[in-house]
């Protein structure tokens, strides 16, 4: 029963660390990655109708 605890708390342990880490690299690095994976802002294209044959 005691190892079943000691696992429990290891295991809570190690869940609450990534899940801190996790938000730390979020509200740190959050702002750069949106950014730096947002998307363009797109040309429009011209279309058949604008071209003349």
């Amino acid at each position: 029963m005691e190892t079943m605890l000691q696992g429990l708390v290891i295991i809570g342990g190690l869940t609450f660390s990534l899940a801190t880490s996790l938000l730390i690299e979020e509200l740190i690095f959050g702002q750069i990655v949106r950014t730096a994976f947002a998307r363009r802002a797109e040309t429009p294209q011209p279309t058949s109708a604008n071209k003349r044959h």
